[in-house]
């Protein structure tokens, strides 16, 4: 290079902010790939080492010039290496992704490029009045496996909640993958009931965990809207509320509150598990919040105070609150 290019290259780069901004738009390019990675197959087919030639075979590839490009992308961030013509996974985040967390890491690519994604691209017009986005309609099955991160602090709150040595029913509203009712089966081996949710493709996925852990005769699985549940169903000595109080009208909570209240047994619990309104350090829950703010079907974030005094004004007497992750607004709150 010209010794005059270098130091116009290096004049360019004085502006302010942008060395930051390339930055962060590398990390945008890398996650934009792995999800175009993921969606085509071409991380799983890459898992195995391959030939160009093998690659448009495996994946059914018309537009040869799409798969060049994508492998170029790949290649340039590190995520893909090739020799003599040979592919192979490089990267450490495409090898996590096609490992034994792959499917839930997946989720979390495919989120923010969609409807995460879509509530800042739309902000300005939303802001000023246009329709909100129906991204719900197709974001079930995404939740639902993208939730999965955040098990293993559910399960040491549900320890603290779910008796261990008595008979105890259960219905978790809105079931997702069916981990939580697994957890609480864990927790307490003589633990059933019913778990309910109104995505289709969520439910579906239930239902299929709940044949591959063996635990249909424990577990019914209903697909549906908990306000449709037939009032003749047995009572529940637990029932659960996993990232789901967003999905109703702020004024509704209290008489949706009472109607859960009234569906246990006397002196039983309803666990809420959700973020909140809260920590301004929070980006997670803030930017769940810029998506819930810019989608149809669902609130921002509740107040937790607001909240409380919704449960209280429901009939429940006493409200516990616990804080699941350090530095987060992710919450488990216990109404008795």
């Amino acid at each position: 290079m010209q010794l005059k290019y270098l130091f116009s290259f290096f004049k360019t780069f004085k502006i302010p902010g942008l060395f930051s901004v390339f930055s962060d738009f590398k990390g945008m390019v890398r996650y934009h790939f792995l999800y175009a990675a993921i969606e085509s197959g071409l991380l799983e087919a890459v898992k195995t080492p391959c030939s160009r030639d093998d690659l448009i075979t495996k994946l059914a590839v018309k537009n040869r010039d799409i798969l060049d490009a994508l492998l170029k992308v790949g290649i340039s961030l590190k995520e893909l290496s090739c020799k003599n013509g040979i592919y192979r996974i490089r990267g450490k985040r495409s090898q996590a992704m096609t490992g034994e967390y792959g499917d839930t890491l997946s989720a979390v690519i495919q989120a923010n490029v969609t409807y995460y994604n879509n509530s800042y691209r739309h902000a300005a017009a939303r802001m000023e009045g246009a329709e909100l986005g129906d991204d719900l309609k197709h974001a079930g099955d995404i939740i639902a496996r993208f939730s999965k991160l955040s098990d293993p602090v559910i399960k040491t709150f549900l320890q603290e909640i779910v008796p261990k040595d008595q008979k105890l029913r259960v219905l978790d509203i809105g079931c997702g993958s069916g981990l939580l009712l697994k957890s609480m089966k864990q927790i307490n081996p003589d633990l059933t009931g019913l778990g309910i949710d109104i995505d289709e493709a969520a439910a579906d996925q239930t239902i299929r965990n709940m044949e591959k852990w063996g635990l249909t005769e424990k577990f019914e699985i209903i697909r549906g809207d908990i306000r449709d549940l037939p009032e003749d169903i047995p009572q529940f000595d637990l029932i659960t509320l996993v990232n789901l109080v967003y999905y109703f009208p702020d004024e509704q909570r209290p008489d949706f509150f009472r109607a859960l209240r009234s569906r246990l047994t006397p002196g039983s619990c309803l666990a809420i598990i959700m973020n909140m309104q809260g920590k301004s350090t929070d980006f997670g829950a803030a930017n769940l919040n810029m998506a819930n703010a810019s989608m149809k079907g669902v609130t921002p974030l509740p107040d937790p105070d607001i909240l409380k005094e919704q449960l209280m004004e429901s009939g429940f007497s006493t409200v516990r609150t616990s804080n699941l992750m350090p530095g987060s607004s992710f919450v488990g709150l216990q109404a008795i």
